[in-house]
């Protein structure tokens, strides 16, 4: 079958598709809640049932708890573990991040000095809702669309997750708003301001939709909740994005995790938080992020999400 939705689901001038896609996608988000972390006895050569434990998982719900048995010994073993896990799922096209280790792994935990230390994922504030990557978006083939956050050391207070499906969020906002979906699927509805770190590197503005499909036909969102260094191509827009956060943070079927060591989520970089927390002298919260460029397929996706292809990048 093609890599893609059918065109009909995500086109606002088709009903009857989407009506169908609509009532079976719930029917599979609601059969999911609660489902455990599947265990991995062996996060660098995983067996062909836990593979397929995880992608029916993301097949449902664009994401899937894990919990590995094996705990490495060291940093090194840690980021080896991690690439050969998610090369199992067919990430390879790693993102090039600024706070990137030299095998592509990120460490989330509180920094005091360096190029880290002020931005917000490295401190132990809380973090809105977000799909990673939205400030760094260069069109539908060179964006974040699958990432992997690994749990090595849980804070000793706070730090839970909730995670949503970008694909619910886009349902609610249909079914309530659909002038304000349109809105959001303008190639420049939200833009993130330049930036100037202390070192003086820029990042440049960066403009882009908020819901979109990827060069695979498959939908995929570029979105912060943050009130600061965001605009929005116009107060119709703004709107449209207030009432897509009061959906989100009003939905039933988010799920609340807090991470324990050796638990993580693999996911098509879904919608996320992260509350506030505290470590003390025995606990400091670690966090281990990989982000791709390409996403997680499986057969059972590929089934779902039907046989034809779309020609269009963004939702209609």
């Amino acid at each position: 079958m093609a890599n893609g939705w059918g065109p009909a689901v995500f086109s606002l001038d088709d009903t009857d598709s989407w009506r169908r896609w609509r009532r079976a996608k719930l029917g599979r988000l609601e059969a999911a809640i609660g489902v455990s972390p599947t265990p991995i006895a062996d996060s660098r050569s995983i067996s062909e049932d836990e593979r397929r434990s995880l992608l029916a998982q993301i097949a449902a719900t664009n994401m899937a708890l894990y919990e590995w048995r094996l705990a490495p010994p060291d940093e090194d073993a840690l980021d080896e573990m991690l690439l050969a896990f998610t090369r199992s799922f067919g990430l390879r096209a790693l993102e090039d991040h600024r706070s990137a280790n030299r095998n592509g792994v990120v460490r989330i935990e509180v920094a005091q000095g360096g190029g880290r230390a002020g931005y917000i994922p490295y401190t132990n504030r809380r973090i809105a809702w977000h799909t990673d990557g939205y400030y760094n978006y260069h069109g539908p083939s060179h964006c974040v669309r699958a990432m992997i956050l690994h749990c090595a050391e849980a804070a000793e207070q706070g730090g839970e997750n909730r995670l949503l499906d970008h694909e619910l969020a886009y349902l609610r906002l249909r079914d309530a708003d659909p002038g304000g979906l349109r809105l959001l699927t303008h190639p420049e509805a939200m833009t993130i301001p330049e930036a100037v770190d202390d070192s003086g590197r820029v990042r440049a503005a960066n403009a882009g939709p908020v819901f979109f499909l990827d060069d695979s036909g498959a939908l995929a969102m570029r979105y912060t909740a943050r009130k600061k260094y965001v605009e929005w191509r116009d107060e119709a827009t703004r709107a449209a994005a207030e009432h897509l956060l009061a959906l989100i943070d009003a939905e039933p079927l988010a799920r609340a995790v807090k991470l324990t060591p050796g638990q993580g989520v693999l996911c098509n970089n879904v919608l996320h938080d992260r509350a506030a927390f505290q470590d003390d002298g025995q606990c400091r919260r670690l966090l281990c992020r990989v982000r791709f460029h390409n996403r997680i397929d499986s057969p059972q996706e590929e089934k779902w999400r039907g046989s034809a292809n779309s020609s269009s990048p963004t939702p209609k």
